[in-house]
C-alpha cells in the first residue's frame, strides 16, 4: 500500500521538512517559500499562455477533409519552430559576440 505524497510516507516528509529548516533557518523560509511560490506561479502562468496560443493556432488551422488533427497540430508545431529559428537568425548580434578565432580590429 503506497501512503503519503509520491509514495513517501507521513515521517519521511517531515524529516525533510525539518532539515529544510535546519538548513535555511526560521527567518529565511518563509523568504524561500515566497520565492518558490512565486516562481510557480510564474510557470503556471506561462504554460498556460503557451496552451493558449497552441490552441488559438491550431483552432484557426481549418482540417482538411479526411486530415488527422494530430498532422494539424504537427504542422503548428513545426511553423511555430520554423519561425521562432528565423527570428534568431534575424535578430541583430552584440559586438561582443565575434567568432573565435577573429582578432578585434585596433580602434584609432
Amino acid at each position: 500500500m503506497v501512503d503519503g505524497f509520491l509514495g513517501i510516507g507521513f515521517w519521511e516528509i517531515l524529516l525533510v521538512f525539518v532539515v529544510i529548516l535546519a538548513l535555511l533557518g526560521p527567518r529565511r523560509l518563509p523568504e524561500i517559500a515566497g520565492r518558490l511560490g512565486t516562481l510557480v506561479r510564474r510557470l503556471k502562468r506561462a504554460s498556460y499562455d503557451l496552451t493558449s496560443a497552441l490552441t488559438k493556432e491550431v483552432e484557426g488551422t481549418p482540417l482538411k477533409q479526411g486530415e488527422n488533427p494530430l498532422s494539424s497540430i504537427k504542422q503548428a508545431a513545426s511553423d511555430l519552430k520554423s519561425s521562432l529559428t528565423r527570428e534568431v537568425k534575424d535578430a541583430p548580434q552584440k559586438e561582443d559576440d565575434s567568432p573565435p578565432g577573429k582578432a578585434e580590429e585596433p580602434k584609432t
